[in-house]
């Protein structure tokens, strides 16, 4: 597993969080994920040969988020 934190604009509640989580862990290759309102941050441990960094950046901004 790969572990990658990524820094975000936009997330205000727990509810912006319970979406991403839930946006990424029907991925293929997403183990865990953590997102904090509060930090900005998006943390993912994720499988480099089932999905790319930048395909999880890309979900997180789909739904609305900015990736930094």
């Amino acid at each position: 597993m790969t572990f990658i934190e990524i820094r975000t604009k936009g997330m205000h509640c727990g509810s912006c969080e319970q979406l991403i989580k839930e946006s990424l862990l029907c991925q293929t290759g997403i183990g865990k994920v953590n997102a904090s309102h509060r930090s900005g941050t998006v943390t993912i441990d994720f499988d480099s040969e089932k999905i790319e960094a930048e395909e999880i950046k890309r979900i997180i901004k789909s739904e609305g988020y900015e990736v930094e």
